[in-house]
């Protein structure tokens, strides 16, 4: 029988992704305060209250870890890097998901008042925790993401633009700048980044 993967989940909210994608051996959702609601199954997942530029784990613990809209928040994203370089084993994946600051959407929020902005985002996205931080944009754009940190190397860098369905407005703004993007093949202006990385010393 084939060994399920140890996971990280960075920035995990109340654990949903990790809830909604089981399969592994044993998940661990991290992030810097408690939610109110936390998904867990104490048999195959856990929660750590900690700062992901100081990970609290043994190097080469996890063979997967994932982080979904937080690097735009973190202060040290670098340091950040090389830590999941330690605690990643080798061979291991590590895939980042985050904003590019050069999409419009994204360039247009940062010129709101991170007050006005938080009311906003609440009132449009029910579900969007990602708002209720301050975003410092450290490494979002294409250009600013390494080829590697220490023994983490950079496989894939993919950019990508989502069609917003909260309201009926977001649908057909960020569709019409979809097709525009299409038409004009302005890749480096899609909304996301996801990025692949891989240990790849023996070390």
């Amino acid at each position: 029988m084939a060994r399920k993967p140890c996971w990280l989940d960075i920035g995990a909210g109340p654990n949903l992704l990790i809830k909604e994608q089981p399969g592994a051996d044993f998940a661990v959702g991290l992030d810097i305060e408690k939610p109110k609601e936390i998904c867990t199954n104490p048999q195959e997942s856990a929660y750590c209250i900690a700062p992901a530029d100081v990970l609290p784990f043994k190097s080469k613990t996890f063979d997967f870890i994932t982080s979904r809209y937080t690097f735009e928040h973190l202060q040290s994203p670098e340091k950040t890097l090389y830590e999941i370089g330690r605690v990643l084993k080798h061979g291991g994946i590590f895939v980042l998901q985050t904003t590019n600051t050069r999409n419009p959407f994204v360039f247009l929020s940062r010129l709101i008042p991170f007050a006005i902005r938080k009311i906003l985002l609440g009132r449009l996205f029910k579900d969007n925790p990602s708002g209720t931080f301050r975003t410092r944009y450290k490494i979002n754009k294409p250009s600013l993401i390494k080829p590697a940190y220490g023994p983490l190397i950079l496989k894939k860098l993919i950019l990508v633009e989502d069609i917003l369905c909260q309201s009926q407005l977001l649908y057909f703004v960020s569709l019409g700048l979809y097709r525009l993007i299409k038409a004009f093949g302005l890749e480096s202006l899609k909304g996301n980044m996801i990025a692949v990385f891989s240990r790849a010393d023996n070390n």
